[in-house]
């Protein structure tokens, strides 16, 4: 029998149709390719195959001989879909470059946005779309990524240079700076990533893709990735593809910004969409975890018309794919396009629920439902309430339910140390970040000073069954003493707290709470099983 061959390139979304498949371009670009066809506005891309992922680290991680070429033709077709030239400095074209692999990994590979822009190409967008705020924005956001990404340069380099603006012209919110600042601030980054051993920053297009291609190549097995697919056993996965898409911007304006959206809510398993939205953000802003989040009443208010499509689609694509779908997206001046969708990680609790649910509403069949919870303890899962009287030391936002009790971890080897002798953890973190999967695995709940409910660690942590809650804006963290204030009070690194996931609620010590089975559904699915086997 013939083995089947394919393309080491394709395209979606850019005006006419090519065959997709998820095991040989990852399941982001056959999702995007699909979600196009039904009409769903998605910005035009290219993906190269996972076979470069494999002959990079077959070959001693030395990049394919044909990746320039590939590139090369890939922009070429995105430059025909747009009529914008890749490095031009009159209109440029600026792309983000996505790793997508056949396996859902939330967060753990690495993105680049911005690619292809420089000084040159900064005027080139100010000329575009008459707005220097957002040109020297997107520029600044560029050098920092890159130098973190690629040259592993440390956060703090440019986060204390970015504070220090912030400080200056007495702003909370980076959004709130102009165009003076951001270009000062560019300037800054420069000097940063250049007196650190990144050399000047690479004003060519083509030599920013290449590099950026490589590095999303690379981190396949970047040791966070090794982590993730050793903690959810995934053997089998050749490797990562590279999405390159062009960029839509959520930092153009006050009718522009980045959020995530679930079809359901992914813990408690209701019927409705669940958004992070933030004004001004660009994608990674929302699911790294480091920045809070306008709530989702405020972003229907601001934007009524985006989030009506967008909960249209919602629907659609839920029904399409037969599952809870979760959704990245970006507004560009009212705007709205998708740049992601995939089944949602949920609770057990969640997926039992959603499992029943869509049986009832007649989107799926009662052997659906048996498959969707193959990997689901149903006798373990439990619903647990706080019952206990006392006050609340602090509050953040609930993302993942249940309650949890346990010993203050302050770093994700400590939390596996802590439980490796059979201690209960809690994880207390500055931010919700990937690099603590580990950490989340070995406690029993995750709480975080920042971050949004759809940040990509808060996603694997419901996925876990943890308990998690994030925002929680009265924690602050002192790892140089091993300590941290909760709601004004000190606790020692092992100290006692309870982490209340249902309403975000933090407790001192360990307080009363209750637990029960979700009797009916699981009864519900027992009874399928049963008429099944007959």
């Amino acid at each position: 029998m013939a083995v089947k061959t394919y393309p080491r390139l394709v395209t979606f979304g850019c005006g006419f149709e090519e065959s997709v498949p998820a095991e040989e371009f990852g399941n982001k670009a056959a999702h995007l390719a699909t979600i196009a066809s039904l009409g769903v506005r998605v910005p035009p891309g290219f993906c190269l195959g996972v076979t470069l992922c494999e002959e990079y680290f077959g070959s001693g991680e030395t990049p394919p001989p044909d990746l320039p070429d590939l590139l090369k033709n890939g922009i070429a077709r995105l430059e025909k879909a747009t009529g914008l030239s890749f490095g031009s400095s009159r209109r440029p074209l600026i792309v983000s470059v996505r790793s997508g692999a056949p396996v859902s990994m939330p967060g753990v590979m690495e993105t680049l946005l911005n690619i292809g822009l420089s000084r040159d190409a900064v005027r080139g967008l100010i000329s575009l779309s008459g707005n220097p705020k957002f040109a020297w924005d997107s520029y600044r956001r560029l050098i920092q990524n890159f130098g973190e990404v690629i040259c592993h340069h440390p956060p703090t380099l440019y986060r204390t240079a970015l504070r220090e603006v912030m400080e200056s012209e007495e702003v909370e919110d980076e959004v709130e700076l102009d165009a003076h600042s951001f270009r000062e601030l560019a300037n800054e980054y420069e000097r940063i990533f250049a007196q650190n051993g990144g050399g000047k920053f690479p004003d060519s297009a083509r030599v920013q893709l290449g590099q950026a291609a490589e590095t999303v190549i690379r981190s396949w097995e970047s040791p966070r990735a090794e982590a993730f697919r050793r903690l959810n056993l995934i053997r089998e996965a050749r490797g990562t593809a590279v999405t390159v898409q062009v960029m839509v911007f959520g930092n153009m304006g006050s009718r522009s910004g980045a959020g995530v959206a679930f079809t359901r809510n992914p813990w408690q398993g209701h019927n409705r969409i669940l958004v992070d939205f933030k004004f001004g953000a660009q994608g990674e802003d929302v699911v790294s975890g480091d920045q809070s989040v306008s709530t989702q009443n405020e972003f229907q208010d601001a934007l009524p018309e985006a989030f009506a499509e967008l909960t249209g689609i919602a629907k659609t694509l839920e029904s399409y794919y037969k599952d809870m779908q979760d959704l990245e997206f970006t507004i560009q001046n009212g705007e709205l396009y998708i740049l992601q969708t995939r089944s949602g990680k949920r609770s057990p609790y969640a997926a039992l629920k959603i499992a029943v649910d869509l049986c009832q509403e007649g989107v799926i069949s009662p052997s659906d439902v048996i498959w969707m919870l193959r990997e689901v303890d149903l006798d373990a899962i439990s619903i647990q309430r706080v019952r206990t009287r006392d006050h609340p030391i602090a509050v953040g936002i609930p993302a993942s339910g249940g309650v949890a009790a346990g010993d203050i971890a302050l770093s994700s080897a400590r939390a596996e140390e802590m439980e490796s002798l059979g201690r209960e953890v809690i994880l207390v973190r500055e931010t919700p970040s990937p690099d603590d999967i580990p950490g989340i695995k070995a406690a029993n709940a995750l709480l975080t000073a920042r971050g949004a409910r759809t940040a990509h660690a808060a996603v694997v942590a419901r996925q876990m069954g943890k308990v998690c809650v994030v925002g929680c804006g009265s924690l602050v963290i002192d790892e140089g003493r091993r300590r941290c204030l909760v709601g004004g009070q000190e606790f020692r690194e092992g100290s006692r707290i309870t982490v209340d996931g249902n309403s975000g609620n933090v407790f001192a010590g360990e307080v009363e709470h209750s637990s029960e089975q979700p009797r009916q559904l699981i009864a519900m699915v027992r009874e399928w099983e049963r008429s099944l086997q007959l």
